[in-house]
Formats: C-alpha cells, sequence, structure tokens
C-alpha cells in the first residue's frame, strides 16, 4: 500500500471501513452512499471521546453492523490498543461472527503496514482475543453474563431477533439487562462509550427504551425518505435527501420495495421506515367502546364465540379466553367474556358451557397452544368450527379494523365484571402485560370481514319432542298417576337432565331406574 493510501486509511474512518470490506470480501468494493459519510463522522466522535451515548436505526442489509460493530472496534484498537471493548448481541453466533471479522480486520496485511497494534499470541480466541497492549475484543450473547466483565467501550448490535417484535417478555427481559447489567460494565462511566445499532422492531424495543434517557443521540434513517431532509457532513458538505429516495437506490427496484412493504412482523414502517410509533400506536381509548345494557341482548340475534387459547395453565403463563359476541347488523355486543389461566380440562369446560348456552352460529380458535385439542372435542354435527393461523402482527391484525371500534361499532356491558380488565388491556395494547382480549377482538373481526350476515342457529330437539333454547334442559312438569317412590325418581330425574351434554346416558339412565321400581 503506498504512502497516499496509508495516510488515507490512518485519517479517514470510512476510507478505513472500505478498505476494510474489500480486503474481508475478496476484492469487493463497498458502495459509497452519502449515508455512509454521514455516519463514518458519528462513529469518529465515538472513537475519540466526544459522542459517548449513540443510538444507530438503519434497515437491514445497509452496513449498519460491518460499518459499525466490525470497523468501529478495529478503529478503536488502531489509535487506542489497550481499549477494552464488549460486544453483545441477541445469540453468541452473531457476535462470535462480528468478533472474528474483527479479528480478521487486526490480522490482514495491509493492517499491520498502517497501524502497530497486534494480537497476543497466547490470547485470541474468537469471542476474547486481546491486544498485546493489553485491550482487545470479548464477545457475548445478551443473556450470556457479562459478570466479571469490565469494558471501555460497549458495542450492542442488534439485541433482539425481528421474531420478538410481539413478545412483551422479551423485550422487557433486554430492557431489563442493559440497566442491571449491561450499563454497569463500563470501567468508567463518564468516560466510557456505548453504541445501539440495530433496526427497530418495536416501539418499546432496546432502542426506544434508550431515547426515552437523557443524554443519548441518535441517527435514525428511514429506507425512503419520507419528506425531504438536509444533512450536514464532516467535510462541511450538505447531503440533500429528496423525499421518496432509497437510502441505497442501486441495491433496491420497485419489485423489492413491494416485496419489503409486505413483509408481515415487525412491518415496514417499523422494520425498513424506522417508526413504529406509526405502526405500533392505535390509539384506541375507553370511549371507543360504548357500553349498554344487558338487557339490551336479544336472544334472536347470531352469536359468534371467538377463542383465544393459552399454552397451558399456571400463573405464570398466558391466558385462555373465550368471547361471545352478538352481532347486531353492523353491530357487535360482546355479551360475555372468560378469561383465566388455567389447565385443559377447565378450558374445555368453560368452552363447552357457553357453546350450551349461546348456540353460536361458529367457533373460531387460533390454532396455537391448547387450541387443536380443543377443536376434536367441542365437534358437533351443526356447529362450525373454524381454525385459525395469525398472517400478520398482533398490531396489525386489530389496525384493519379501527375505524370499527372508532365508530363504536363494539360495544360491552356496562355491569360486567371483566369491563375494567378489558378496557386496561384496550389503552395500553400492544405494550401491555396480555393482548389476549385484544387477539381475540382481532380474530372475532376478521371471521365478521368474510361471514358478514351470519344466521341463526337452530334451536336443539330434546328426546321428548320439545326443543332446547339452548340453556341446560328442565324437566316440564305433567298430570300423571302416583306411585310408590315416584317423588324419589322424579327428584332423580331433574338432576340428571339438569346435566349438560349427558342426554342420551340420561334417558338410559331413567329407564333403567324405573324398571328397578316396578320390578
Amino acid at each position: 500500500m503506498d504512502k497516499s493510501a496509508k495516510d488515507l486509511v490512518q485519517n479517514n474512518f470510512l476510507a478505513f471501513a472500505m478498505k476494510a470490506f474489500k480486503s474481508l470480501n475478496h476484492g469487493q468494493s463497498l458502495d459509497r452512499q452519502p449515508y455512509l459519510d454521514l455516519l463514518a463522522d458519528r462513529l469518529t466522535r465515538v472513537s475519540t471521546g466526544e459522542l459517548k451515548r449513540f443510538i444507530l436505526s438503519l434497515p437491514p442489509r445497509h452496513g449498519k453492523t460491518f460499518v459499525t460493530s466490525v470497523c468501529l472496534p478495529a478503529w478503536i484498537l488502531a489509535y487506542q490498543p489497550s481499549a477494552k471493548i464488549l460486544l453483545l448481541s441477541y445469540g453468541q453466533d452473531l457476535a462470535d461472527k462480528i468478533a472474528r471479522s474483527i479479528r480478521n480486520v487486526l490480522r490482514a496485511e495491509w493492517y499491520r503496514q498502517t497501524f502497530r497494534t497486534r494480537i497476543a499470541a497466547d490470547r485470541a480466541k474468537i469471542d476474547d482475543f486481546a491486544t498485546t497492549a493489553g485491550g482487545g475484543v470479548r464477545s457475548i450473547s445478551i443473556e450470556g453474563g457479562v459478570t466479571g466483565v469490565g469494558a471501555d467501550f460497549i458495542i450492542i448490535d442488534d439485541p433482539l431477533q425481528i421474531k420478538d417484535c410481539d413478545s412483551v417478555k422479551r423485550l422487557d427481559r433486554v430492557k431489563g439487562l442493559f440497566d442491571t447489567e449491561i450499563m454497569t460494565r463500563l470501567d468508567n462511566p463518564k468516560k466510557g462509550a456505548v453504541v445501539i445499532v440495530a433496526h427497530r422492531i418495536a416501539e418499546d424495543d432496546l432502542s426506544g427504551y434508550a431515547m426515552q434517557q437523557q443524554g443519548w443521540e441518535q441517527l435514525t434513517l428511514p429506507f425512503i425518505a419520507p419528506r425531504a431532509r438536509r444533512y450536514k457532513l464532516a467535510n462541511g458538505d450538505i447531503w440533500q435527501r429528496k423525499k421518496g429516495e432509497l437510502l441505497r437506490p442501486d441495491a433496491f427496484d420497485t419489485r423489492d420495495i413491494a416485496r419489503l412493504r409486505a413483509a408481515k412482523q415487525p412491518g415496514f414502517e417499523t422494520l425498513y421506515q424506522q417508526n413504529p410509533g406509526r405502526n405500533e400506536r392505535l390509539r384506541l381509548k375507553a370511549k371507543h367502546f360504548p357500553l349498554f345494557a344487558s338487557t339490551t341482548h336479544q336472544s334472536g340475534l347470531p352469536t359468534v364465540i371467538s377463542i383465544d387459547p393459552g399454552q397451558k395453565g399456571g400463573p405464570t403463563n398466558s391466558f385462555s379466553v373465550i368471547q361471545v359476541y352478538a352481532v347486531d347488523g353492523d353491530t357487535y355486543l360482546l355479551i360475555d367474556q372468560w378469561r383465566e389461566q388455567v389447565h385443559y380440562r377447565k378450558f374445555r369446560k368453560a368452552t363447552r358451557r357457553r357453546l350450551a348456552r349461546f348456540r353460536p352460529n361458529a367457533v373460531v380458535i387460533e390454532a396455537t397452544g391448547q387450541g387443536p385439542a380443543l377443536v376434536s372435542d367441542i365437534t358437533q354435527r351443526d356447529l362450525s368450527v373454524e381454525m385459525v393461523t395469525p398472517a400478520d402482527s398482533k398490531t396489525e391484525r386489530l389496525r384493519k379494523h379501527r375505524g370499527i371500534i372508532l365508530a363504536g361499532r363494539v360495544q360491552i356491558p356496562e355491569n360486567a365484571e371483566w369491563r375494567d380488565d378489558f378496557l386496561a388491556e384496550v389503552v395500553s395494547f400492544p405494550n401491555g402485560a396480555y393482548t389476549d382480549q385484544m387477539d381475540a377482538l382481532s380474530q372475532f373481526l376478521d371471521w365478521i370481514a368474510e361471514n358478514p350476515n351470519p344466521k341463526c342457529r337452530q334451536p336443539r330437539a330434546c328426546a321428548a319432542g320439545c326443543q332446547s333454547d339452548g340453556l341446560p334442559l328442565r324437566v316440564r312438569s305433567s298430570p300423571t298417576i302416583q306411585v310408590p317412590g315416584q317423588a324419589a325418581l322424579a327428584s332423580s330425574s331433574r338432576r340428571m337432565l339438569n346435566a349438560p351434554f349427558e342426554q342420551p346416558r340420561v334417558w338410559t339412565a331413567l329407564g333403567d331406574a324405573f324398571k328397578r321400581r316396578h320390578r
């Protein structure tokens, strides 16, 4: 490498990153886009200690990991070989992959010709290598435990996977680790630097959480510019980004963009536009669910049951939810709800009770957890039971029906004992502790959109030729001749007939009892 090239790599972080990319990718060049100049300026400030808390939000496949998590540590060690760098990611495999690239840069011939930093021969493992000056890189998964590890620089690269976008438990877990463990690892909190580099997956992901705290500077660059904006670059130039302009116009065409827009979880606005606020906030309020008097419900309305099954019972597991909707034209009355953290037998019993009481036109069950087992246990000849598998995120499923909710077309009973829990979940969705009630609501609204005119289910005929209104059967009195023991037999008959789902066995038992009495 000639002197001019060496001087450029030594004094310009972006030139350094482009050289490193070429050496690790068999001579392939890194396309220089204006946003890379902007990013290089921020990372240079991190390396010098001017910027101590930095959040970078970029869409996938835009080089954020390579430039930030690979090149920044190599650059820091070039000038501060005693610096200790802690690298964290959602998994050990990814953390080690990044650390391996850093180590390969330090071992590259061009790096050795340009800088004096060397890797110590006795400590050169991928996940824990040191320089001869006592610095080095330690790579750990975010769940791997950092007790006993100190650092001057902490780089957190994608602390969550995309699939974690709807997991409140996982989002909270990472934020808890960030506060209680990760931020305590700086040897000198006043001088040490922390960088979070990730694409957004939820409004309350780690990047969103850190943004709410003081002292953090952020650089957020959407995939497509939502409006025109001017950025000042380190060399004094101005990058004028036009509305609708891609970050990498050379890498994506219209078909690629259409495919990315169709992304289900966590959605294009969040993952590519770095704007989870627009994607997540439905801004639903309690007033959007009008109250109705329980007497409003008429037995002649068609009913639909929506079930969101839990995984299993116990207070540490998700709730199972059964919602019963009466369809009154274009208004949907949530006339009954059951919600418990119970094992399967109690869940099945609660379902059967509502099938008997409300005689629904259809039952819609999510095909997760205890759902598949329930389907086989409640099948009836004239009952439509549908299994559904959600395709969109929780937020997007409900967003499709936001207009219906804002119009007040979903109503709840004014005296329901579960009303407050339901409305509390409404206003906190999707960031509350649970989303099961909203999931069941979305499921019903999806079904009714495809089946807008459900019919009432026919009353069930009983064995005596009478008809049941869907409630447990009752013995009807009629004139009869009294015989010895008849009162006791009648009492036994009533108890047996009032037990739901047992009619065939009841009539057989009655016949046997009568024969024993009057032999």
